[in-house]
């Protein structure tokens, strides 16, 4: 796809460099060069340019800070690059104005992912498609937060996402790779959830062919799959621990080996991991290595629930009307019903409880609809068999028999579909896995 075009202008004295600076980023619009600070000052007071990528020494020390002033003073988004690095040098440029400050030796790695993010923050309305027809919010502090990270160069950062189960993390893992690089680059999704413990290593480095029994061939793991684009590792938490210091290992010196390989794989990628549990708690428990969880945290984004932006629920059950190929009505009665539920499932859940109204005889739905649905009492929970059994056979046992006969039964609903299993139940894998073991053992 071609990229949308910009008119640029490129401020400085080294023509070899100036060279070398439109060949990586020539594809981006319509490139004008200033070699000195006249000309420069020619250009803009006579020409329009969306940005300006200024030498801070183009005709001597500081020289670039009078044709930044100038550009921002026409409202142009202003990069300065230079071989400078001291602190004073960059706060002068940025009480000047500058956007970004890059050091030269690094133009070619960052200098493209920062023009792609201007570009799709400042000059497209992709974000507000974003907000109005993917991730339905109107809540303000949600979208000044993810517009925010949008607006950050994630090249080769961490990014770390919180929220309940069915609050839309992976979308938003979408949106922050859209924003940092431009379609040709990859993002790779991993439900960390959905692999058994025995295969997340080989999931995630690759394996080479006879490396255990069932390598057939060779495997290119998804850290190498996701090499100079995102990979998005989603329920982080549920990763062994064992695991989790690999990986550690693998992020600091971006290299690992695939299972069975002595040769190592080099990968650099923007690192965007969520989880829907505290991990602070497993922490505490020794269940999550406090280093790995330092290391994939800093940049945060936690997703408040849907029971706490109940502004959105109408607006999220008229997309999902929409989408319906049978048109119904809800009406302010019921929306008000739905609005003092507490959605434990989040978007996802109001999602499948419009599903399932689509599929009633009912062409106008009520309040009495939806509360007949879900009223019900606590005693209505346990029937007069269960709790005859709590008292012969204890609780524990009771709790046992329930959780293998509701793994059983999810496992029936979904074809013997495990990660579907576990998403419905609300579990975590290691707990699915835990019940899911015992009941094969005792077959």
């Amino acid at each position: 796809m071609k990229k949308q075009q910009i008119r640029i202008l490129l401020c400085d004295d080294d023509k070899y460099f100036r060279m070398a600076v439109k060949d990586l980023i020539h594809d981006h619009g319509i490139i004008t060069e200033a070699s000195n600070e006249t000309e420069a000052f020619e250009l803009l007071n006579n020409n329009f340019f969306n940005l300006a990528l200024i030498d801070m020494d183009i005709d001597g020390p500081r020289s670039g800070l009078k044709i930044l002033k100038l550009a921002k003073s026409q409202n142009i988004h202003s990069i300065i690059l230079s071989s400078q690095n001291e602190e004073d040098i960059i706060e002068k440029a940025y009480e000047a104005g500058c956007d970004h400050f890059l050091t030269k030796i690094h133009y070619r790695s960052h200098l493209d992912p920062y023009i792609h993010n201007y570009k799709k923050n400042y000059l497209s309305d992709d974000l507000n498609k974003f907000f109005t027809n993917k991730y339905i919010t109107q809540d303000s502090e949600l979208i000044q937060e993810i517009t925010k990270l949008c607006k950050i160069n994630l090249k080769n950062k961490t990014v770390f996402i919180t929220g309940e189960t069915g609050v839309g993390k992976s979308l938003i893992g979408e949106l922050l790779h859209q924003q940092t690089y431009d379609e040709s680059k990859p993002f790779i999704h991993l439900n960390c959830a959905e692999v058994p413990e025995n295969l997340i290593e080989s999931e995630l480095f690759g394996h080479t062919k006879g490396a255990f029994t069932g390598a057939e061939s060779n495997k290119v793991g998804r850290l190498q799959q996701a090499n100079g684009g995102t990979l998005f590792l989603d329920e982080i938490a549920t990763m062994p621990m064992s695991m989790q210091q690999k990986l550690l290992k693998a992020i600091d010196q971006k290299s690992f080996y695939p299972v069975g390989s002595d040769k190592p794989v080099q990968s650099e990628f923007t690192l965007i991991t969520a989880t829907c549990e505290d991990l602070f708690e497993k922490i505490h428990n020794k269940q999550f290595r406090k280093d790995f969880f330092f290391r994939v945290s800093g940049i945060n984004l936690d997703i408040k629930p849907l029971r706490d932006r109940v502004e959105d629920i109408p607006l999220l059950a008229k997309h999902f009307i929409n989408k319906s190929p049978r048109r119904f009505i809800i009406k302010d009665d019921a929306i008000t019903v739905f609005k003092t539920m507490p959605w434990p499932g989040n978007i996802r859940e109001l999602k499948k409880k419009i599903e399932i109204l689509s599929t009633t005889d009912k062409g106008i739905i009520t309040a009495g609809d939806i509360s007949n649905t879900q009223s019900f009492s606590v005693e209505d929970l346990l029937t007069n068999a269960q709790k005859n059994y709590i008292a012969k056979e204890g609780l524990r046992n009771f709790i046992k028999k329930v959780e293998e006969e509701s793994i059983k039964e999810a496992m029936t609903r979904n074809h013997g579909k495990i990660s579907k299993a576990i998403k419905e139940l609300r579990i975590s894998a290691s707990a699915f896995y835990r019940i899911f073991d015992k009941l094969g053992s005792n077959a």
